[in-house]
């Protein structure tokens, strides 16, 4: 799914043109310094809000503004446009645009994907009377996805491959996050790749399984994270290890059991989801250092897919000064 990114876009930047390098006390100087970066309104964006909402942000002496975006290739893409300072984004998409000669640099992760399936928080989803048992099943199928040529798309191709399918048979069509399980249960595609929580029973949903997880093959990938142009990773430095380090702290926090149901509570008034539930699922592994094994992995990905090449290694586009794992 591919979208503009001019000033007058509302689907895509909700909040005007402005970046970190127009801010008043952008750079290195003192003052608390603003950095605009993408959001999916996900509730596993949980430690943004929380270090948002729980000052962190601000004792670190950054101020974070978030802007809607549709997917990881759209925030790439405004984020060339410079209207936003870090891209809500994942590796796949950063590595395929690095190839394609935009100089990107990953700046902090987000989260990473669960390595057990009983705690696994994404799904292939199909209907229960689709007749469809396995990988092998959607040979010649339409498969749903939030965006072409992006995470989902990539993980389920690869999850096909490794499952004994055949996804060169497959028709991937893109869909709103929102309406990717209704569109299963109405029969428009023949299953999609969705979050956990969305393969509802009650609309004769089953899943085959989480294909990150079996992807990952006993180790995590990195989902989600945060991504500069190369230009503003060295300019705007102390901001985005300002960041980083909010994101740490951030998780070290809504990590304590102590803190469990405020972080539900404040997941479900930032993602619009019921408190109840979202205490009942799993979630994905908060991790804000950056593992750059797990970069190396899904760059061979990739390669094998062959979508790029030579795919970029993390010592290329992961900064010296970002914490890694």
């Amino acid at each position: 799914m591919t979208v503009g990114v001019a000033c007058g876009v509302a689907a895509l930047l909700a909040a005007g043109c402005s970046s970190a390098s127009d801010s008043k006390d952008s750079g290195t100087g003192s003052g608390t310094n603003t950095v605009k970066i993408t959001t999916l309104g996900l509730c596993n964006e949980i430690s943004v809000y929380w270090a948002q909402e729980k000052g962190i942000f601000t004792k670190n002496n950054v101020k974070v503004e978030l802007v809607k975006s549709t997917g990881g290739a759209a925030a790439l893409t405004a984020l060339q446009s410079g209207d936003i300072d870090l891209a809500f984004t994942n590796p796949f998409s950063t590595m395929i645009a690095i190839s394609q000669g935009i100089d990107l640099k990953w700046v902090a992760t987000a989260y990473e994907t669960a390595i057990i399936e009983d705690q696994g928080t994404n799904a292939v989803a199909i209907a229960k009377d689709s007749g469809i048992t396995d990988a092998k099943g959607l040979n010649g199928k339409t498969i749903g996805v939030n965006e072409i040529g992006g995470i989902n798309q990539i993980i389920t191709t690869q999850w096909m491959t490794l499952k004994g399918g055949d996804p060169s048979t497959v028709k991937f069509v893109a869909l709103p996050f929102n309406e990717l399980a209704s569109a299963v249960a109405s029969g428009k595609v023949a299953a999609a790749q969705v979050p956990a929580q969305n393969v509802d029973p009650s609309l004769g949903l089953r899943s085959l399984g989480d294909p990150y997880v079996a992807v990952g093959n006993g180790k995590p990938l990195t989902f989600a994270g945060y991504v500069a142009v190369s230009k503003k990773a060295t300019s705007h430095e102390n901001e985005f290890k300002a960041f980083q380090q909010s994101l740490i702290e951030a998780n070290a926090q809504i990590n304590l059991p102590e803190n469990s149901d405020a972080k539900f509570e404040m997941e479900s008034k930032n993602c619009k989801q019921n408190v109840d539930v979202l205490k009942k699922l799993h979630e994905n592994v908060y991790e804000a250092k950056v593992d750059t094994a797990s970069l190396q992995r899904m760059g061979d990905i990739l390669k094998e897919q062959s979508r790029v090449k030579a795919p970029a290694k993390p010592a290329d586009f992961v900064p010296s000064y970002v914490v890694t794992k």
